[in-house]
């Protein structure tokens, strides 16, 4: 269901040295400006994360099979990728900088330091049916969801790969169609293959969670962060609550992905991201990789990732993450 990204592994190196090898300065994009909410705080206030904090959850206590944090690096997807064949199954990768970072289809993405977060996360399970490898960023951003509903913020899945945060002052669940939400992360997940019968494939999915922005630093108009949405929640918080949300939401996918298990499986994930995703309900307009388009009513999320989409004639067509260049709401939203 989802864009993903072969790429080569690097033998046992750790985590920890192929990010300080990777590790290098650059410029963040040039952003467009956006109004603000105004916050007590100044744009330069920017907190370091709490390592011990976020370090507490790697094994044997804590839920992850590892966890580096950065002060900066290249891109914590490719660190974590080139790393794979020496990692356990969630391992993690996060830092306050990223300047080589990349989201669908290529793109550019970057920003100040300490004012956006770059969390990957390896996931190598021992047994897990194909089909269900194509969930794991969807499973991501479910978690990422349910971690910002924990922490008081209102947020949604946005078909294929982003999250969307409403402001803080929407109001209730019935005002929130006449508040647009905004992207606050997106999502990549790459498929990193196996070096030989002791070391299995995986997937690695990368999440870039806007936290500290402001306005003039926003890349697009159609972007948001924490702070600017009005949410005094820093990047501790939601780093700790997405990865404990994560590792829950994976444990329950991993026992009912398993014959005869008890958890979730395809099915009950497939209905848990249906019923927090913005783009059901609407009318939007998928754009082709061959500049053509068309419109209809989103109506289903179907068992394999795919959208199913109502078009005026009343036929019903699917598309796929990779089918398209744009999805967004045919009314000019973006969701």
């Amino acid at each position: 269901m989802d864009e993903v990204t072969p790429k080569t592994t690097a033998g046992q190196a750790t985590p920890q040295a192929v990010a300080a090898d990777r590790a290098s300065a650059g410029a963040a994009m040039d952003p467009a400006p956006l109004e603000s909410l105004p916050l007590d705080r100044t744009p330069l206030d920017r907190t370091p994360l709490d390592r011990a904090r976020v370090e507490a959850l790697a094994g044997p206590t804590g839920p992850l099979g590892s966890v580096t944090v950065l002060d900066s690096t290249g891109s914590t997807n490719d660190d974590l990728a080139a790393a794979a064949g020496g990692s356990a199954d969630l391992s993690v990768i996060a830092s306050e900088h990223q300047v080589s970072g990349r989201g669908r289809l290529g793109r550019d993405w970057g920003a100040p330091p300490r004012s956006s977060l770059a969390v990957s996360v390896l996931f190598k399970p021992a047994v897990f049916p194909p089909e269900a490898f194509g969930w794991l960023s969807m499973l991501c951003a479910l978690s990422l969801v349910e971690a910002l509903e924990s922490l008081g913020a209102t947020a949604r899945i946005k078909w294929p790969n982003d999250v969307l945060l409403y402001r803080a002052d929407a109001g209730s669940e019935a005002s929130l169609a006449g508040r647009g939400p905004r992207k606050l992360a997106g999502l990549l997940a790459q498929f990193v293959p196996g070096g030989g019968p002791e070391d299995r494939p995986g997937v690695v999915v990368g999440a870039g969670i806007n936290v500290d922005l402001t306005a003039g630093e926003l890349p697009v108009p159609t972007a948001t962060s924490l702070r600017h949405a009005g949410y005094d929640i820093g990047g501790t918080e939601v780093l700790v609550a997405y990865l404990e949300h994560l590792a829950a939401r994976y444990r329950d996918f991993l026992e009912g992905s398993r014959p005869g298990g008890a958890g979730s499986g395809v099915a009950g994930l497939r209905n848990a991201v249906a019923d927090r995703m913005a783009t059901l309900g609407c009318e939007v307009r998928a754009e082709l990789p061959d500049g053509s388009s068309f419109e209809g009513v989103a109506r289903e999320l179907g068992l394999d990732g795919g959208l199913g989409v109502e078009t005026p004639g009343g036929a019903r067509r699917t598309v796929h993450a990779a089918d398209v260049l744009h999805l967004r709401r045919a009314d000019g939203r973006y969701a």
